[in-house]
């Protein structure tokens, strides 16, 4: 787990307005972290809050926008046979 991890979860809890605590920082976390870097990293952002570099935003795949329309067009199918299929049962 890298320091840029700690230092995204410091900055999330301080967007949220949450105490920057060794508990609430952990908690946001995937996996275990060496305590001396936790707190190092808290105890800085608590001394001077700008000297921790800022967060990075997670990288978010790009979604393609043929397989949106596609998985658009086939739902839309299948609500059109079932919507057949009440109809026939209908009359």
């Amino acid at each position: 787990m890298s320091n840029q991890e700690i230092i995204n979860a410091i900055h999330g809890l301080v967007r949220e307005g949450k105490s920057v605590t060794t508990a609430a920082v952990r908690a946001r976390l995937a996996g275990p972290v060496p305590m001396s870097e936790l707190l190092q990293l808290i105890g800085r952002y608590k001394q001077a809050p700008a000297s921790l570099p800022g967060a990075t935003p997670a990288p978010v795949p790009a979604a393609d926008p043929a397989d949106d329309l596609r998985a658009r067009i086939e739902a839309l199918e299948n609500r059109l046979a079932r919507l057949e299929r009440q109809l026939e049962q209908a009359r």
